[in-house]
């Protein structure tokens, strides 16, 4: 995706997606984003669950892959490493359930890029269109893995904006189970359509977005687990070894070098079975039931999850800074 910055995702809970014009409905909408910014929605590009588990999974070949492109400076040329330098793509992030009610029909041509641009304060999002027009709805974009000119957020390995590497592959594969499969859709809720297009956004819940990916990380170690046992730090999630023991576990055999389109995606975990897992933290605010206990209204967000490590946050991943911000959630654009 020409990732958006804001790591929003919208998870739409029974909707007529036809609605017409002043006809508001209720949808439901999970997002990730740099704890410090967590108290604002406006400005924000936002998805369905498997739309959301698209970004978050992908980003967990971001230890290797980001390593590997920073030696050639090939992070920023390819749709698979273009959120190496993305803030919502590693440190002290937080997940939101959001309510925001929506009206009329979605705009399948005026999804916009949220970011928080260069010259910008901290948190500071805004947004514009790639589309060049005025919108008629809450513009959205499908996830989906395949040719550049339509899925440009995990084009084809082997096509342009991307190479042959193994996570070019689990880029494309983890589009195509989760957005053409799992049809995983993002969408932008932009400040000047609140009240006329979205009204009345209302977060349910924030957590600790390494507390919510425990749940579904446990899951998979679980059903991939000789493979993971096999490898010499079998829970360092930034090795070599861990990394491809997820995504073949993930998105079943040969997931590193074969394109894996519907109807051939044998050995592939079933995506309802991980949305269960990754929306568990949000259910219940007791780690030893998989949930995660809230943010408190001001100031960090740690993990106080089962095992959690004395640290907070995900990593940083090595690479070579960005001299424009990462847009995360929306069409991604070659240089």
């Amino acid at each position: 995706m020409a990732m958006p910055m804001s790591a929003v995702a919208v998870a739409i809970s029974a909707v007529a997606l036809a609605a017409p014009v002043d006809q508001w409905r209720k949808v439901t909408v999970y997002d990730v984003l740099p704890e410090g910014c967590r108290d604002s929605i406006s400005n924000n590009d936002v998805g369905n669950p498997h739309g959301d588990m698209y970004f978050n999974i992908k980003d967990k070949y971001l230890p290797v892959a980001c390593a590997a492109c920073a030696l050639d400076g090939s992070c920023r040329h390819s749709a698979s490493t273009f959120d190496c330098d993305n803030p919502e793509s590693s440190g002290n992030l937080v997940v939101r359930k959001i309510e925001v009610e929506v009206n009329g029909a979605f705009d399948d041509n005026g999804y916009e890029l949220c970011d928080v641009w260069p010259g910008s304060s901290a948190c500071q999002y805004t947004c514009f269109s790639p589309h060049g027009r005025q919108h008629d709805g809450v513009g959205r974009e499908a996830v989906c893995g395949g040719e550049s000119s339509s899925c440009d957020m995990a084009p084809t390995p082997g096509s342009r904006f991307t190479g042959t590497r193994a996570w070019d592959y689990w880029n494309y594969n983890t589009a195509a189970l989760f957005g053409n499969t799992g049809q995983g859709e993002w969408y932008s809720l932009v400040s000047r359509d609140e009240g006329t297009m979205w009204r009345n956004a209302t977060t349910l819940k924030k957590i600790n977005a390494a507390c919510q990916s425990r749940a579904l990380d446990k899951l998979v170690q679980q059903t991939g687990q000789a493979c993971f046992d096999a490898c010499p730090q079998p829970t360092n999630q930034s090795s070599t070894c861990w990394v491809d023991c997820f995504f073949a576990t993930v998105l079943g055999p040969d997931a590193d070098t074969t394109t894996k389109p519907p109807g051939s995606q044998q050995g592939a975990m079933d995506v309802d079975q991980l949305a269960t897992a990754w929306l568990s933290g949000f259910g219940s605010d007791d780690p030893s039931e998989g949930g995660c206990p809230p943010c408190p209204a001001t100031g960090p967000c740690p993990d106080t999850g089962v095992d959690a490590a004395p640290s907070r946050g995900r990593a940083p991943r090595p690479h070579r800074p960005l001299a424009t911000p990462m847009v995360e959630r929306s069409r991604w654009a070659a240089p």
